[in-house]
């Protein structure tokens, strides 16, 4: 009798001291059970070190994942593995947002292991030999025949309840449009590269966000003027286009000082910036004026980086409410 006591004693201690662990242990979204918690709208900026890549879940259970990191096999794995624990079996909306490898690196890997029904992607022309990754992943998608729309304002989506608008580049045809810059060069810098991102403005209940890529002050500049002069083209597409205190910045570039320029801060006064980026990178990311103009912007802002919270995801109940998740706490 004693015996069985015992062990009846030792099994309630073991199983007392799983509870306190599971009770005290940080949400990590490396487990697939917290991922399956939250099925509404949600923006996952994921851990991919010194690139981007933000998966985007639509409420009515569209997708759309924003650039694809530094081409690794073990952060393909990872990029992936995380779609699928959410039951992606199809990318909605895949956006590429320049040619650099640091966006584009993974791009096979999903369009290989998902359904991609629409990609958005700059206009390279030859240039795009240039960029290997870049230049497979589009020879896939024409392979699979995916439907390529390039990137430039006024592209203009609205689903059940969020809408997402394009504010930038301006299209090849206009005079002050990236790709003429782009396009004439003989041999693109980096910085004619970056200035092909896409500036993307994303409201789901009320809550919004802004999406950056490498995206230059210049092209920050005319997203500002874009949203403003061609307010009424979104408007009449269903997306209301408001850059004023917006909810969440991806912040430029990965915190370079050639991104985040005053007056587009200024107008956007984010609550929330989130910075992607190795921690132990040559660029000395993020700049720390940077940083002093987001404080300047709005004091009260909160800074997420990856480097330090690991992926970080914000999830938008049906009321409006924000719920913050991060791999790890500090």
């Amino acid at each position: 009798m004693k015996n069985k006591r015992k062990i009846f004693v030792q099994i309630l201690a073991i199983f007392l001291c799983l509870i306190f662990f599971v009770a005290c242990s940080p949400k990590s979204l490396h487990k697939k059970s917290e991922r399956e918690i939250f099925d509404g709208f949600s923006v996952h900026f994921l851990d991919v070190g010194q690139g981007d890549c933000i998966f985007i879940r639509f409420s009515d259970g569209k997708n759309m994942l924003i650039d694809c990191a530094e081409k690794d096999e073990d952060l393909s794995e990872f990029i992936v593995g995380f779609l699928k624990d959410y039951g992606v079996k199809n990318v909605d909306y895949l956006v590429l947002t320049h040619p650099d490898s640091d966006h584009t690196g993974n791009a096979l890997s999903i369009i290989n292991n998902f359904n991609v029904k629409k990609a958005y992607l700059p206009q390279t022309g030859e240039h795009a030999l240039l960029y290997p990754t870049f230049s497979c992943a589009q020879t896939l998608l024409n392979e699979k025949q995916v439907e390529i729309t390039t990137s430039s304002s006024f592209i203009c989506e609205r689903g059940d309840d969020y809408g997402f608008a394009f504010l930038s580049p301006n299209p090849a045809q206009l005079n002050d449009s990236s790709y003429d810059d782009f396009l004439s060069s003989p041999s693109p810098t980096a910085n004619l590269s970056n200035a092909l991102s896409p500036i993307i403005y994303i409201e789901s209940r009320g809550v919004k966000f802004v999406f950056t890529g490498d995206a230059p002050i210049a092209q920050e500049e005319i997203a500002i003027e874009n949203a403003h002069t061609n307010k009424l083209f979104y408007n009449s597409l269903g997306v209301n286009v408001d850059l004023e205190n917006v909810d969440f910045l991806k912040v430029g570039h990965h915190g370079s000082n050639d991104s985040s320029g005053s007056n587009f801060l200024g107008v956007l006064k984010p609550k929330h910036a989130v910075i992607s980026l190795h921690g132990d990178n040559n660029y000395q990311h993020p700049n720390r004026d940077v940083l002093d103009r987001l404080n300047f912007a709005n004091p009260n802002y909160n800074l997420w980086r990856t480097d330090v919270y690991g992926t970080i995801s914000v999830q938008v109940d049906s009321a409006g409410g924000v719920e913050i998740i991060t791999d790890k706490r500090i």
